[in-house]
């Protein structure tokens, strides 16, 4: 037994591929440091920049597709439209986010890719969201299995989600955060933030239109002890080492497993 940390994924694992808890300096150092991305990978930068160029907007339309914050009021001019309803119910379905036991609170998603299918309906309320998406992913660079997902990601106050490990180390996990609550007071006596995640041994805050890239085939956990959301985009990305021979057979692998059920 050491002390050091590794990727446990529960599912597969491939081996050779560079492996870190994060991807991408904390802020509290980005300002002196050359470079963000580990290994100035240059995948993972161009996702990064892009992303977090498209920051104000995403934004926008999670406070107008959620939240129903648009610009509209006349109810009879049919231009104010429901609000999306959160699309995933971590409780009830399979996959690797059905334990009750990991979530603790009301975590709540809307998703545009889910298990690796697209949701219509999010492109249709929000365009350029999707459209980022789906340029990461005509750039090779979206994770393109049953096991990718893409949605924003709604944690509420006081919920946590408790210690676990991604099914593969395939992918990266983007966080593009959108709304981060403030820091409680007691927080500066505390051992944690007060809205973070950890993962392997290392403990991240997130700051708003500050992508974060993690390996999440390492143990994590996120929690928001604050009282108000904290909300970001989450979406999957390749790992930069998995060859495009690899992607095409992984990809052939899991959809025929999806067909058969599995």
């Amino acid at each position: 037994m050491t002390g050091v940390h590794r990727p446990s994924p529960s599912l597969f694992q491939l081996p050779g591929l560079r492996s870190l808890p994060f991807w991408t300096a904390p802020e509290s150092s980005a300002q002196n440091r050359k470079h963000r991305v580990a290994f100035n990978d240059p995948l993972v930068t161009t996702a990064v920049e892009y992303v977090e160029s498209n920051y104000e907007s995403i934004r926008s339309e999670y406070f107008a597709s959620v939240l129903g914050q648009g610009r509209e009021t006349d109810l009879d001019s049919g231009k104010v439209l429901k609000p999306l309803e959160p699309d995933y119910d971590v409780s009830t379905k399979g996959g690797e986010h059905a334990d009750d036991a990991l979530h603790s609170g009301n975590w709540d998603w809307h998703s545009y890719v889910l298990n690796g299918s697209k949701n219509e309906k999010f492109k249709e309320r929000c365009p350029k969201t999707a459209e980022v998406i789906d340029t990461l992913e005509k750039e090779g660079l979206l994770f393109g299995t049953p096991f990718g997902f893409c949605f924003f990601s709604t944690l509420h106050g006081n919920s946590s989600i408790q210690a676990h490990s991604g099914p593969m180390n395939l992918r990266l996990r983007m966080h593009l955060p959108l709304v981060v609550p403030p820091k409680k007071d007691s927080a500066q006596s505390s051992s944690r933030p007060t809205t973070g995640i950890r993962v392997a041994d290392q403990v991240r805050e997130w700051h708003e239109g500050k992508a974060v890239i993690l390996d999440d085939s390492y143990v994590h956990e996120v929690w928001n002890d604050a009282n108000s959301p904290r909300v970001l985009l989450l979406l999957d990305l390749w790992h930069p080492d998995v060859q495009m021979e690899e992607r095409q057979k992984i990809s052939t692998m899991f959809s025929y497993a999806k067909e058969k059920g599995w």
